[in-house]
């Protein structure tokens, strides 16, 4: 889930100062009941480490519990398209918490930001919709196999029973192991 946003200097939609305040009792939930959660912060290009910094010092209670995930999209990003900004935020992230996040990118931006996410051994977190039309779970998505990847987002108008409204929906590819050791160090 989306936790932080930029350096701070947002507030707006539930987001206080850079911080979801919804995102808490959900990870609490997570932690308390045993379950797997990934924790997200959105790069706004306001700074590439004072981001890291910023997700490092607001998601200490997580670490090691959650596997943490950075978002690297063009929407409300002013250093979209600079390689170098993800790579600045990445090496800082990594030398305060000695954990290598999960890099959401979508699959058109793919190549320009599965080096930088290979030099510091950080997997690769892909979105690709077939289209926009509402779907619920799929074990093997649309396009499943054209690119490696740790995890594949394939819709953001999911539909699960119990639940009203939109969810993206993702496929981890591996196992709980495989997602603890992303939790621990991210390798």
């Amino acid at each position: 889930m989306q936790v932080t946003w930029g350096a701070g200097e947002f507030t707006g939609n539930g987001i206080v100062r850079g911080v979801w305040r919804g995102a808490d009792a959900k990870v609490q939930w997570c932690i308390a009941h045993g379950r797997a959660f990934g924790y997200m912060h959105y790069i706004r290009g306001v700074g590439a480490l004072a981001e890291a910094r910023f997700f490092a010092a607001n998601t200490i209670g997580y670490l090691h519990r959650g596997l943490p995930a950075v978002d690297w999209e063009a929407a409300d990003n002013a250093a979209w398209g600079d390689s170098a900004y993800p790579d600045r935020f990445l090496s800082e992230y990594i030398r305060l918490t000695g954990v290598r996040p999960l890099v959401y990118v979508p699959q058109s931006a793919m190549a320009s930001v599965a080096p930088v996410a290979g030099r510091h051994d950080c997997g690769l977190w892909v979105a690709q919709y077939a289209d926009d039309a509402p779907t619920g779970y799929q074990s093997h998505p649309w396009n499943e196999g054209a690119y490696a990847c740790a995890m594949r987002q394939y819709s953001s108008h999911g539909r699960l029973p119990g639940y009203a409204g939109d969810l993206d929906l993702d496929v981890f590819y591996g196992d709980r192991a495989a997602w603890d050791r992303y939790v621990m160090r991210g390798a």
